[in-house]
């Protein structure tokens, strides 16, 4: 059997043979480079990844999270020598640190495995397509075995659906860039990055239509596999090491977390039974709210290029995809327009996504000054800032909020705050000391795909956004409310206040 790359090859060598004159000496050309790839790759991995299919974290209480994997040799793991580095596996972990509940993962994915054969990946399951996420990661062999990009789409779109189907969320990860190969020689491997741009292009249309999370790991671990292959691939030089699949599943974590929180939030749905609708209403699934959150935010919100190169910017830098969706950035705006609000202050900065938002908002002498833990996301938002002209009126500071704020010595028209859900009670404490009465204070996720509601949770960042709903009932310096939003981030809310005359 022939290697990936050898195929990848052949195959792109096919499609310059057909260009013309040059035919032979791009046979001959692409032949040398396939030949080279043969003798440069091997197989010193075989054609088994090693079996991650187990309970993990067993000592977490609860209820099993269902995770399977499904798709080719990246989704089983082929490069790690230990179960615990597979992609599975790592995901499996992650997943059972954010949810603390142990994960029960079920390996589907095959070693070659192309697109057209999802579907009996899912049959093979049987009852285990029931599954409470599905991760699927697919592409690479569609790439080298010449499959129209349009056909592998047709193929991932069938596959969603039929996951869907079985109440199963789905996560996709889409075909990763063949241009970081290095083991294949210029010019095949332009050729390669091409065809799996291309396709990847094709699978985020098809993917999303069919109601996936998508991450484009191009652009997400695409450039750090460029710039540090040695340490990213494996033996082979084709597939991710223990390392390699630990920088995946990082980007891939926060999809499959809110994939599960849909999947709950849906069950919680059907155990509650189906409310009586209007006649024509539709019920609330989260295929239905999506579709309806697409049309909301197409009718409503004005394209942004900024806000949109500040997204990509972030997707690109791997960071996590919980900035606020359009329809929330643009409440943000309304607030601080209807408010006349000139000062803000935020709390969580993240990419810059909704700093960039609330900046827009502003009068011509407005100011943020947004709190950002991590030097690595403030490092791109303060990018994207700057590159929409914002700078001047937008200050980033780094550090833990709670550690920052007492510092922090001037007055906010409105505090919006989207951190570690923790430290809430905190962060409201500080709103209330930086603001006059009449001031606006948000609060984002306070619902928690409706396991807010839980008074037993062992979620700590659901105690916490429970302990400060349960501050702006009692304080006397707020007056507060909550609206839960159903949207492309699923089921969650905001939790909206005004600064109350405490004296009154």
């Amino acid at each position: 059997m022939q290697s990936p790359v050898a195929r990848a090859a052949a195959a792109l060598g096919g499609t310059v043979l057909s260009l013309g004159a040059t035919a032979l000496t791009a046979r001959v050309l692409l032949s040398h480079q396939a030949a080279l790839a043969r003798e440069r790759i091997g197989k010193p991995l075989g054609e088994l990844a090693v079996d991650a299919d187990r309970l993990w974290r067993r000592s977490y209480a609860g209820e099993p999270v269902r995770l399977i994997m499904l798709g080719d040799s990246l989704a089983a793991g082929l490069g790690a020598e230990r179960r615990k580095d597979t992609l599975g596996a790592r995901l499996a972990r992650g997943l059972a640190r954010r949810s603390r509940r142990p994960v029960r993962l079920r390996t589907a994915a095959v070693v070659g495995a192309e697109s057209a054969t999802l579907l009996h990946q899912i049959a093979a399951l049987g009852d285990d397509a029931t599954a409470d996420v599905a991760v699927v990661v697919v592409g690479g062999n569609d790439v080298t075995h010449r499959v129209p990009p349009e056909d592998a789409a047709r193929s991932l779109f069938d596959a969603v659906q039929r996951l869907r189907e079985h109440g199963c969320a789905v996560v996709v990860g889409t075909c990763p860039d063949l241009g970081a190969l290095r083991p294949v020689p210029q010019p095949l491997r332009t050729f390669a990055s091409r065809a799996s741009r291309s396709l990847a292009a094709a699978q985020e249309v098809a993917a999303r239509a069919a109601g996936a999370h998508v991450v484009s790991l191009r652009r997400a671990v695409g450039p750090v596999f460029v710039e540090r292959p040695d340490e990213m691939f494996s033996l082979d030089r084709f597939h991710p090491s223990a390392l390699g699949y630990r920088r995946t599943a990082d980007a891939l974590l926060p999809a499959v977390v809110a994939a599960l929180a849909d999947a709950v939030a849906s069950r919680t749905l059907a155990r509650a039974g189906r409310v009586r609708l209007a006649e024509g209403m539709t019920d609330p699934t989260p295929d239905a709210w999506r579709r309806t959150d697409a049309y909301l935010t197409a009718t409503l919100v004005e394209p942004d290029a900024e806000l949109a190169a500040a997204l990509a910017d972030q997707r690109a830098a791997g960071l996590p995809e919980i900035e606020v969706s359009p329809l929330s950035a643009k409440l943000l705006q309304l607030l601080i327009r209807i408010g006349r609000v000139r000062r803000v202050l935020e709390i969580g900065t993240l990419g810059g996504y909704s700093t960039i938002a609330m900046a827009r908002a502003l009068p011509a002498d407005g100011r943020v000054l947004s709190i950002e833990a991590e030097p690595r996301n403030a490092d791109v938002a303060r990018r994207s800032i700057a590159r929409a002209g914002l700078d001047g009126r937008v200050e980033v500071r780094v550090g833990r909020a709670a550690d920052v704020l007492p510092d922090v010595d001037e007055e906010f028209d409105l505090v919006f705050i989207d951190a570690d859900k923790e430290s809430n009670t905190v962060y409201l404490d500080h709103a209330a000391r930086l603001t006059r009465p009449g001031a606006i204070v948000v609060v984002d996720n306070v619902v928690r795909g409706g396991r807010v509601s839980d008074p037993a949770t062992e979620d700590e960042q659901v105690a916490g956004t429970r302990r400060g709903l349960e501050m702006l009932a009692r304080d006397p310096r707020f007056d507060a409310t909550a609206l839960q939003t159903l949207d492309l981030k699923g089921w969650d809310g905001l939790a909206l206040a005004v600064r109350a005359d405490a004296g009154a």
